[in-house]
């Protein structure tokens, strides 16, 4: 690569624009083309509540009966459904596409932090431009760049957060920069760990004055936190406290299973292959130009190696920090010996534009679930017959036969208020509802839609009798705790 092309600065600001667009596009693409769910969390901790909030009704998941979760994340989508609703965008096949394409917006301005971050500390522009790029076309984030998770909506202000306290001190940077690590954390409160190292980083480089500044900005910050719980649940703190009980001294996160330490390895190298080998060798060969971002992933690993119960989506806002660090681990081949950080260079470019030319090839298996399934849409014929069901002006009651509602989006895709059963269904002699989604062909009655196999049909025009015995928990779990909180810890 000739000397003048490192140093120009043109063609590396097109590629960087090239790499945010050519990726925002497929996650936008993503956004609307699949109907599918990963985990039920990026329904019911999110969207659905947020649907409780804006319309007054929905499913309703263990957490949000005990109060183990900050309200911040599905009331800040509540806001946005509100609005839409304002100018006549209150049906689910408007709101639901337009709530994906806004999580997917903000992993590409996450793919832009990685930029930031990586100028922060020090690199110049083609190792930055690379670093970003590797975030903007990896297959996971684009994977799960459009589902309403808090560890998609934290990477943003988490990358954005450390990039400002590590560029130029400033106290206005300082104070923006600590309140985005605030906000991550209300967001999803394993981001603690960056917020506190943070701190820590601030210390060992003698910013005695700058640490003191974004801890008292964090305390802040998590006087908002205990004060948003006092709102929502009647405690201070109460979300945090439980949750931490929960999960750390209670584990009983393991109820939803256990992984081995090496879980995170195995499905980073199966879902990213040659990228994510690539971008962890060049993290370390970083680690001297930036040990606290290297180390602060590292932090965040660790601290999720140690829970018993594991998810590949637990570690997505460390997927930044990792390529801020390898853009830091090219600058530093390049520091030393030119060619070795230009073969740096091409062959994270390469990995980087593999992984976005076969990032619809991702499979179940490979993220970390049982199914050897394409990863993409899974569910998503159950979430287009909801959508089709929701336009249905007769409809008083709906049963569902193929899986059950927590795979799928629930009353944010039905938008109806009315009865929405899973199998075993009510006797159908009772009339609690005149719709059902099943495996085509197995139902008699009028076939409304049909998608993959499944149909919506209609069994009868109502209108129904009402059952004043439905209730919308989601599960027996959180029936047993409607009926008895205090038996979430019952041993």
């Amino acid at each position: 690569m000739p000397t003048a092309l490192l140093t120009a600065t043109r063609p590396w600001k097109a590629l960087l624009a090239f790499a945010l667009v050519t990726g925002g596009a497929a996650r936008v693409w993503l956004a609307l083309t699949d109907h599918g769910i990963y985990w039920p969390d990026e329904v019911y901790q999110s969207v659905e509540p947020a649907h409780r909030m804006a319309f007054g009704y929905s499913m309703v998941a263990w957490e949000f009966v005990v109060g183990a979760r900050n309200v911040l994340l599905p009331g800040l989508i509540a806001l946005v459904l509100k609005a839409l609703a304002l100018v006549g965008l209150d049906q689910p096949t408007r709101y639901l596409p337009l709530v994906r394409v806004g999580f997917s917006l903000s992993s590409v301005l996450t793919a832009l932090g990685v930029y930031r971050l990586a100028r922060a500390l020090g690199c110049g522009l083609p190792a930055a431009v690379l670093g970003a790029t590797a975030l903007s076309w990896m297959s996971l984030a684009i994977y799960f760049s459009p589902r309403a998770m808090s560890e998609v909506a934290s990477a943003l202000p988490v990358t954005w957060g450390l990039a400002l306290l590590l560029e130029t001190p400033s106290r206005r940077k300082l104070v923006l920069g600590a309140s985005l690590l605030g906000l991550a954390v209300l967001l999803r409160i394993h981001c603690g760990l960056f917020a506190a190292g943070a701190v820590v980083m601030l210390l060992a480089q003698r910013r005695r004055r700058d640490a003191a500044l974004v801890f008292g900005v964090l305390c802040a910050w998590a006087v908002v936190y205990g004060l948003l719980d006092l709102y929502a649940w009647g405690g201070f703190l109460h979300s945090a406290l439980l949750y931490l009980r929960f999960n750390l001294l209670e584990g009983r996160a393991a109820e939803w299973g256990t992984a081995p330490p090496a879980f995170y390895t195995k499905y980073l190298v199966r879902s990213l292959g040659p990228h994510w080998v690539l971008l962890a060798i060049l993290a370390v060969v970083g680690l001297k130009r930036a040990p606290a971002v290297v180390g602060l992933a590292l932090l965040f690993l660790l601290g999720h190696l140690a829970l018993p119960h594991k998810e590949l989506r637990f570690i997505v806002p460390m997927l930044p920090l990792v390529c801020a660090g390898a853009a830091a681990g090219v600058e530093q081949l390049l520091a030393l010996r030119r060619s070795a950080g230009v073969v740096a260079l091409g062959a994270l470019l390469l990995t980087s534009a593999v992984s976005l030319a076969t990032f619809h090839r991702l499979t179940l298996a490979q993220i970390g679930r049982h199914e050897d399934a394409s990863a993409y849409d899974a569910g998503g014929p159950i979430t287009r017959l909801l959508l089709e069901a929701s336009k249905q002006q007769d409809l008083c009651g709906l049963g569902l036969l193929v899986g059950g509602r927590g795979a799928t989006f629930a009353y944010f895709a039905l938008h109806r208020d009315v009865p929405f059963y899973e199998a075993p269904l009510p006797e159908r002699a009772r009339g609690f509802f005149n719709y059902v989604i099943a495996d085509e062909g197995t139902e008699a009655g009028a076939v409304v839609a049909t998608d993959s196999g499944v149909a919506l049909v209609r069994l009868s025009p109502g209108p129904c009798v009402k059952d004043d015995a439905f209730e919308p928990w989601l599960d027996e779990r959180t029936r047993a705790l409607a009926q008895s909180p205090e038996s979430l810890f019952a041993r």
